[in-house]
Protein backbone atom coordinates (compact mmCIF):
# COMPACT_ATOMS: atom_id res chain seq x y z
CA UNK A 1 0.00 0.00 0.00
CA UNK A 2 1.33 3.47 -0.89
CA UNK A 3 0.94 6.63 1.15
CA UNK A 4 -0.44 9.77 -0.47
CA UNK A 5 2.21 12.54 -0.66
CA UNK A 6 1.51 15.60 1.55
CA UNK A 7 1.14 18.00 -1.39
CA UNK A 8 -1.75 15.92 -2.79
CA UNK A 9 -3.79 16.42 0.39
CA UNK A 10 -3.94 20.17 -0.26
CA UNK A 11 -5.03 19.79 -3.90
CA UNK A 12 -8.48 21.33 -4.62
CA UNK A 13 -11.32 18.88 -5.30
CA UNK A 14 -14.56 19.48 -7.16
CA UNK A 15 -17.61 17.31 -7.62
CA UNK A 16 -21.12 16.51 -6.53
CA UNK A 17 -21.85 15.96 -2.86
CA UNK A 18 -18.37 17.02 -1.73
CA UNK A 19 -18.24 19.06 1.48
CA UNK A 20 -14.55 19.99 1.62
CA UNK A 21 -12.57 22.20 -0.73
CA UNK A 22 -9.40 20.06 -0.53
CA UNK A 23 -8.82 16.31 -0.37
CA UNK A 24 -7.73 16.64 3.28
CA UNK A 25 -10.91 18.54 4.21
CA UNK A 26 -13.08 16.00 2.39
CA UNK A 27 -11.47 12.91 3.95
CA UNK A 28 -11.19 14.32 7.48
CA UNK A 29 -9.14 12.92 10.37
CA UNK A 30 -10.63 9.42 10.52
CA UNK A 31 -8.78 6.44 9.07
CA UNK A 32 -10.00 6.00 5.50
CA UNK A 33 -9.35 3.57 2.70
CA UNK A 34 -9.08 5.60 -0.49
CA UNK A 35 -9.37 3.69 -3.77
CA UNK A 36 -8.75 5.24 -7.17
CA UNK A 37 -10.63 3.69 -10.08
CA UNK A 38 -9.72 4.41 -13.66
CA UNK A 39 -12.09 3.90 -16.56
CA UNK A 40 -10.22 2.67 -19.62
CA UNK A 41 -13.16 2.62 -22.03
Amino acid sequence: MDRIPPNVWQHPVRGRNLHGSTLAAEIGDDETLLVFLRHLG
